[in-house]
């Protein structure tokens, strides 16, 4: 690594995480209301409905067949009132996130739509696993697997330059592009989505769970839901669902399976169900422009 340029290049990663956009003011607010136990639909709904385009989309996804509702809604309240407050602020944040996952990431050889799919699986797969371990927060380990990689959309600036660089080192060292990213670089996208996730004033969990979602073993605090993430990122590359540059040397911690007591006959479940779920989320990853408008 030239560590001459790291601190150069880490202030151009600051500077483009500033110019990102922030969560709009309306996914906050939801997002700060479903956690007071003093909220009701009525609220919630309200909030979404000062932004029409927000309203729109989620009403639109919640009518998707990804959530398999018995009848249309046509209401933002009966949507909240049937889905869950938890739910209903998924659906706001990957409204919200959607046009950013949804570029082309070429500094990791992700065409226009793979960030958002591995995105989206590595969500359905965090989802899954967090029910099957039990975990008491399942809606919040489908947001951590939905926003685990939004570090790919700052640091892409970079790795395009030096892709050939970070390519050359993880194959000579043999090690992940993540750890490859870091030698050259002085920073990786982990690092970076950590970045975003401060910018956003997302919580100190969540932002830990996109920092370390590479090495849950190096967290100051072993959190159960980076683990999560961890495993759901694996499997989602096992799928071969977004696999970019980064899938390169993916090293998984093991002892990851040990932590939650599952096999391979449990990883295997989890892979079929991830497809499965995928395939009724078609229409949220083939017709964006129609789901997400």
């Amino acid at each position: 690594m030239n560590t001459a340029a790291a601190p150069e290049k880490l202030q151009q990663l600051v500077q483009t995480i500033r110019d990102l956009p922030a969560l709009p003011e309306v996914v906050v607010r939801v997002m700060r209301m479903t956690e007071d136990p003093r909220t009701d639909a009525q609220s919630i709904a309200r909030v979404i409905a000062t932004d029409q385009a927000m309203a729109a989309r989620v009403l639109k996804l919640a009518n998707s067949a990804f959530y398999g509702l018995p009848r249309r809604v046509s209401t933002l309240s009966e949507a909240v009132v049937i889905l869950g407050f938890r739910t209903i602020k998924n659906l706001a944040i990957a409204a919200s996130t959607f046009e950013l996952l949804n570029r082309e990431i070429a500094g990791y050889w992700l065409q226009r739509g793979e960030l958002w799919r591995h995105s989206l699986a590595c969500a359905i797969g965090a989802q899954l696993i967090a029910r099957r371990v039990r975990l008491p927060v399942v809606e919040e380990a489908f947001v951590a697997g939905l926003l685990h990689d939004i570090g790919k959309v700052a640091i892409n600036l970079f790795v395009r330059e030096q892709f050939d660089q970070i390519m050359e080192c993880a194959l000579k060292e043999r090690i992940a592009f993540v750890e490859a990213e870091q030698a050259v670089l002085g920073f990786n996208h982990a690092m970076a989505g950590g970045l975003i996730a401060e910018k956003w004033n997302l919580p100190p969990s969540l932002v830990a769970v996109i920092k370390y979602h590479h090495q849950p073993s190096s967290a100051p605090e072993r959190e159960p839901m980076i683990s999560i993430v961890h495993l759901a990122d694996v499997l989602s590359i096992t799928l071969g669902i977004g696999i970019g540059g980064d899938g390169l040397y993916y090293h998984f911690e093991e002892d990851t399976l040990a932590m939650f007591g599952l096999e391979q006959a449990d990883l295997d479940d989890l892979c079929e169900q991830i497809v499965e779920q995928m395939a009724r989320a078609a229409s949220l990853q083939e017709q964006p422009e129609v789901v997400l408008q």
